[in-house]
């Protein structure tokens, strides 16, 4: 990834789509960590106890930095629902968008200037994109809702939407836990295995005997099986628990703690 800062946040973009014109990816992070404070310094989630005056002042000045005028996240659930914001959904109030975006782990639109992100902390956060419907989607894939195929689920909802073909997706795999410090009980294997997942390409027994998963590995065979060219599929690879000073963990502060953007956005 690429970093960018400013006097006011730091963040990162995606090389693979910084080479496509009209679209900006963003990825945010901690931007400096403040001794006890798990929410330090720029959270971005407003669902998990944060002073929300806080969390509005971190949003106003990514949103500054990256000249966005709107920018849309749910309110995730680990689920498979996905919401289109539309110019219709832009035009009711707040109230109203806020309990449209109750649930709901993916959200995708093709309005410019309309930014969406969904927010993490060791979840998978995905970016699509495809630039010849300039159509786009921001998906949050924590385990239960990567095993509930909301990828897939995603991509299939811009084919109907917006007459995407999978081939001519591009998309980005962000920040989040590693295959190294994700350990997960037996359940939680025989759950991707019934979900057809290939469970002896992205669950591994390590020597303490307990599992772990590669939720990046279950996220690309999701993508190719779809019909997404891997050439186009870039994974940033980076732990959010190895690296819980630049990104927020949840497993590693705890879930009330912060949580950093993954979002995109074209340009009018």
């Amino acid at each position: 990834m690429v970093l960018h800062e400013n006097k006011d946040c730091r963040w990162y973009s995606f090389p693979s789509f910084d080479a496509l014109p009209g679209v900006v990816t963003f990825v945010t992070t901690r931007n400096g960590v403040v001794h006890g404070d798990v929410y330090s310094t720029d959270n971005m989630g407003e669902y998990t106890g944060d002073n929300p005056d806080r969390v509005i002042a971190n949003r106003q000045r990514i949103c500054r930095s990256l000249g966005i005028d709107t920018l849309i996240s749910p309110r995730q659930i680990h689920g498979t629902k996905v919401l289109s914001v539309t110019d219709e959904f832009i035009r009711l109030s707040k109230p109203e968008q806020t309990a449209c975006l109750d649930g709901v782990d993916a959200v995708m639109t093709d309005c410019p200037s309309v930014a969406i992100a969904v927010s993490t902390a060791d979840c998978v956060p995905v970016l699509l994109y495809d630039a010849v419907h300039r159509a786009c989607a921001a998906v949050h894939a924590g385990w239960r809702g990567m095993a509930g195929h909301i990828v897939r689920r995603s991509i299939d909802e811009m084919v109907n939407m917006y007459g995407t073909v999978p081939s001519d997706l591009y998309v980005a795999v962000g920040p989040s836990i590693g295959p190294d410090n994700f350990e997960v009980g037996d359940e939680v294997v025989q759950t991707f295995d019934s979900e057809g997942f290939d469970v002896n390409r992205i669950a591994h027994r390590y020597p303490s005997g307990r599992f772990h998963i590669d939720l990046w590995a279950a996220a690309v065979e999701e993508l190719t099986a779809c019909g997404v060219d891997l050439s186009r599929i870039e994974v940033a690879g980076i732990c959010t628990r190895a690296h819980d000073w630049e990104f927020f963990s949840a497993r590693s502060l705890g879930f009330h703690s912060g949580r950093f953007l993954t979002g995109i956005y074209i340009c009018p």
